[in-house]
């Protein structure tokens, strides 16, 4: 008899063992497609959440109910108001005369 006829023959894993093989196989490639959809699935929510939050956002400005922030992340109208209550609101040391400055000769 050939002997390569003989390996076609024979199973590499007898068939009594390669079901079971088989189904384990099939269970964890069942679960790990789960846990990545159930993974894409949180992702989405967060993502439809957030562009909620932005449209609801954008909205309001459109409304001219919220002002848009500047650069340091306050809003216009809090930055306008800070300036208009003048030097009481400022820090002890924060002007030029009580750092040393001009008028400290």
């Amino acid at each position: 008899m050939n002997p390569l006829a003989l390996l076609a023959a024979a199973p590499a894993v007898p068939y009594d063992k390669a079901g079971r093989y088989v189904a384990a196989a099939f269970i964890v490639f069942f679960a790990i497609v789960l846990i990545y959809v159930g993974i894409m699935a949180t992702k989405l929510q967060r993502l439809e959440r957030d562009l909620s939050e932005l449209n609801s956002e954008l909205e309001r400005r459109e409304r001219g109910h919220v002002e848009a922030p500047d650069a340091a992340g306050t809003s216009v109208g809090a930055a306008t108001a800070a300036a208009a209550t003048g030097p009481a609101a400022q820090p002890p040391g924060a002007t030029l005369a009580s750092a040393g400055g001009a008028d400290a000769s």
